[in-house]
Order: structure tokens, then sequence, then C-alpha cells
């Protein structure tokens, strides 16, 4: 089962290994910004790769991607010169 989640191998597979990466990004918003490294402001425009084949979990991601772009504003991080 291991290695059918990590080949994405299934449809669910794919789901399960989406929200896995997802989750991440998710607890990453959540973090202090004070905790982010700059080398971490652009992880969360990575995720389409994960995501692209389903169109509900894509919105998810846009929705994680968009709460972190305005957590680096609200820190003051030009989001223009991350992507």
């Amino acid at each position: 089962m291991f290695y059918e989640f990590e080949n994405k191998e299934t449809y669910e597979a794919k789901v399960a290994n989406a929200l896995d990466k997802l989750e991440v990004q998710l607890q990453h918003n959540h973090a202090d910004f004070s905790t982010w490294e700059e080398i971490e402001y652009d992880i969360c425009y990575m995720m389409d790769k994960h995501v692209l084949f389903d169109e509900t979990l894509f919105e998810l991601k846009k929705q994680k991607e968009d709460a972190a772009e305005l957590k680096m504003k609200n820190g003051g991080v030009d989001t223009n010169m991350v992507r």
C-alpha cells in the first residue's frame, strides 16, 4: 500500500498523496510567520503537480496558496519577487 501511495498508482493514492502535500502547506500557513525561512516562501507555489488531476483538490491548493501569499504580504514580503 505504501508503494501505491508513493507511486500514485490509483486515483485514491493520488488523492491521499495530494492531501498529504496540502496538509504540509496548511500547517505551514498556521505557523507564526516569524518561523518561516526565506527559502520556504516559494513552497506554496509548488503544489500544482500534485493536484492537477482533480478540480476540487486544485481549488483547495489555490486557497492554501492564496492564504500563504496573504501571510507573506502581511509579513512584508514582495510576493512578486518570490514566484
